[in-house]
């Protein structure tokens, strides 16, 4: 405790005296302790980070060789401890970095290049989705015509109708389809749909044109090798999942058994769009994924139900330890939820936590600390290094960790403030932790949910206040007994009550969301801004000592790059499909097809923005500085002005006239020497094109300079070199 007092002065005596410094920082640095390690996760996911930080991709011998002469490094100084830490924290970086690359070598799968179809798809479904409108199908397809071998991909997505033969994973189907590219960034820095269906190994998406047709193995017998391999268990559970799904919706019709799979299989398809965001800007949406609330409240449940049961019978209970009995239990049936759920990010997070708490109890060392979700961090990391770039994996790690920071230093203070008094004060107590806990876990989780979604709800305190007590009390628990009553036949009898418990909670998230000043939308949140607050806020949660708060000068940086952004005033996409132009007032004007759904909606979460339909021909110029005739737009923005054309009749432009020129479709080389041109062809080969208009002059950027030559971006070739290679069988 003596050293963690001089730490506890740390920086602030170096500051006072000005003498040290660096000794002052060794000194505070050695009395954290054991606390040290936790950094370790840090440094692992840091590596990883690298990796996607990269313009190039690195070849794997380089990979696992950095991270051999890391290792030899941290074993030659080992009996240097400043060095050896320094070189074991070098050694896990390039540890997580290594293991990157490697999951991507062992992830590579092409992806579609241009469109494709309507053509006739066979296969094997891995993985099916009920919707508000149909299934959304993931099929291993036998070869598609039209495509060289080295450009097959391993998956592709199909939206298929609900007048589609029944369909279980493993079965073969065969349906006509359109095929297209997975959609890639629409502004730079943006959602990028791309990475993660390469790591899933989707490479295409697209819709059936009718119904899909379930066809017996025999008649695909001849495209054996063409399904996905490795079914079996795997099949078995998918199947048991679409299964669990079907009978959950087919007792709850709606959004309620939306809701009610998601709770229980992690499919959250038959969900409306409406109810979604309705969850989303009323602070629900964790009620939608399996996390450790979910987890928590299920295993309480049954640890004590299955002691308190055992307890009931005194030849057991004095003969037999059935505590350790009940966790035992509890950990088999979390992992049983944890495989029937599909396992996503935040429930492997929650099932390594609890597990851990059960085990202790096991070997009688049970102790709730950062530790366990430090583990916790290293085995998603491990299983799933692509995880750290993703909204789950962040959102749920920075909840976890704000909380358990908060609770280990004020958290008997807070226990005693709420758990003492009353039945009355002690219900208040309760309702007033889960209103402490959404507070904490917001800051924890809103820089992420700026970054990735940009927004803040504003009144989410108060939509947990009421949802997760009828959650925790009503909705799981009637969950549980469904799956308990699924064998049976009788899964109805808890379903529909745990239907009541849903409606109640829809409804408050409607009227939630729907209360004036909620949604907050924010700017774009640099990549930088991001990294920076979030260091500060691990340096601030990890540290015990003075010198912790410090991290809130990270946090404060960090989230001051929301200053510096802006959204771009024009965007251009999808080979010139997509067209965007943003109003003073911030929404944008759009010109895109009913085909443009997907790119729509994401520019609209990149920028936070409404949309607005493109002005027709003959619309007059107005404050917001858009005036169009004859296919062609003039876009005037702090002194800037822009020719937008929208078709072969609004070529040429007068280059001297405009400050740059955005084209639908191909606009010349005239006026590239001496003002900035962006056509279909230019978004074709560099991905989408976004321009922001300065009094100084107008700066473009396209989403492939940032993302650099990567497995998951794009590589078009022109129609010569695909017949080439076709001709060639490559």
């Amino acid at each position: 405790m003596a050293d963690l007092a001089v730490a506890s002065d740390g920086l602030g005596a170096a500051s006072r005296g000005g003498l040290h410094p660096l000794r002052d920082l060794g000194a505070a640095f050695a009395a954290e302790g054991e606390r040290r390690a936790l950094w370790l996760p840090v440094c692992f996911g840091t590596g990883i980070a690298l990796y996607f930080a990269l313009t190039v991709e690195p070849p794997l011998w380089l990979a696992l060789a950095g991270a051999a002469i890391a290792a030899g490094l941290a074993v030659a100084v080992r009996r240097h401890p400043a060095a050896r830490e320094a070189a074991v924290a070098l050694a896990v970086v390039a540890s997580g970095f290594a293991l990157a690359v490697e999951t991507r070598w062992q992830r590579d799968a092409p992806m579609l290049q241009r469109r494709l179809g309507p053509v006739a798809i066979t296969g094997r479904v891995v993985d099916i989705d009920s919707l508000d409108r149909g299934w959304r199908v993931v099929i291993a397809p036998d070869p598609l015509p039209g495509l060289a071998d080295r450009e097959q991909p391993r998956r592709v997505r199909v939206h298929v109708p609900g007048n589609s033969d029944p369909l279980a994973p493993g079965d073969r189907l065969a349906v006509k389809a359109m095929l297209y590219p997975v959609p890639g960034q629409v502004i730079p820095g943006g959602h990028d749909l791309q990475r993660e269906a390469y790591f899933a190994q989707i490479g295409g998406v697209g819709y059936s044109y009718g119904a899909a047709r379930h066809i017996l193995t025999a008649e695909g017998a001849g495209s054996a090798d063409a399904p996905e391999r490795g079914f079996g268990w795997r099949e078995a559970l998918l199947r048991l999942r679409a299964e669990m799904t079907r009978r959950i919706t087919a007792a709850l019709p709606g959004s309620a058994g939306g809701v009610a799979s998601a709770l229980i299989t992690g499919k959250r398809g038959a969900v409306a769009e409406p109810v979604k965001q309705a969850f989303r800007d009323s602070g629900l949406s964790h009620l939608l994924a399996i996390a450790g609330l979910h987890l928590g409240l299920v295993a309480g449940f049954v640890f004590f139900a299955v002691r308190g049961g055992l307890a009931l019978v005194p030849s057991v209970a004095l003969r037999y330890p059935i505590k350790k009995i009940a966790a035992a239990a509890t950990l088999g049936v979390l992992f049983c939820y944890l495989l029937i759920s599909g396992a996503a990010i935040p429930t492997q997070r929650a099932f390594v936590m609890n597990g851990i708490v059960f085990a202790g109890i096991l070997i009688d060392r049970l102790r709730i600390s950062m530790r366990i979700c430090a583990i916790a961090a290293f085995i998603v990391l491990l299983l799933d290094p692509a995880s750290l770039v993703g909204p789950s994996f962040q959102m749920s790690f920075s909840a976890v960790v704000a909380l358990i920071a908060v609770y280990e230093t004020y958290g008997a203070r807070l226990g005693h403030w709420l758990r003492g008094g009353s039945v009355g004060r002690k219900a208040l107590g309760y309702c007033g932790g889960i209103a402490i806990t959404t507070v904490v876990v917001t800051i924890g989780t809103d820089p992420f949910s700026i970054y990735h979604f940009h927004r803040v709800a504003f009144y989410s305190p108060l939509a947990n206040v009421v949802a997760v007590p009828l959650s925790a009390m009503w909705t799981l628990p009637c969950g549980v007994f469904a799956c308990l009553l699924m064998p049976f036949g009788l899964e109805r009898l808890a379903l529909v009550p745990m239907g009541w418990g849903i409606e109640a909670t829809i409804w408050v998230a409607e009227h939630v969301a729907a209360l004036p000043g909620n949604v907050w939308t924010m700017p774009r949140f640099p990549v930088w801004g991001v990294t920076v607050t979030a260091l500060g806020g691990l340096w601030l949660c990890l540290w015990q000592g003075r010198w912790r708060r410090w991290g809130a000068v990270g946090i404060l940086a960090g989230m001051s790059s929301l200053a510096l952004s802006r959204p771009p005033d024009i965007v251009i996409a999808d080979f010139g499909r997509l067209l965007a132009a943003r109003m003073a007032a911030g929404a944008y004007w759009v010109a895109a097809g009913e085909e443009q759904r997907i790119n729509r909606g994401a520019l609209a979460e990149d920028t936070g923005s409404g949309l607005e339909p493109w002005p027709g021909d003959g619309a007059a110029e107005d404050a917001a500085g858009l005036a169009c005739a004859n296919q062609r737009c003039f876009y005037t923005a702090r002194g800037r002005r822009v020719a937008i054309v929208t078709g072969e009749a609004g070529l040429p432009v007068l280059c001297g006239t405009v400050d740059a020129i955005v084209s639908q479709v191909p606009a010349g080389f005239r006026c590239r020497s001496t003002i900035p041109v962006v056509d279909r062809i230019d978004v074709w080969r560099q991905g989408a094109v976004a321009l922001w208009l300065d009094p100084d002059g107008v700066r473009l950027e396209a989403v492939n300079d940032s993302r650099g030559d990567r497995p998951w971006v794009p590589h078009p070739i022109s129609a010569r070199e695909r017949a080439r290679r076709l001709t060639a069988g490559e």
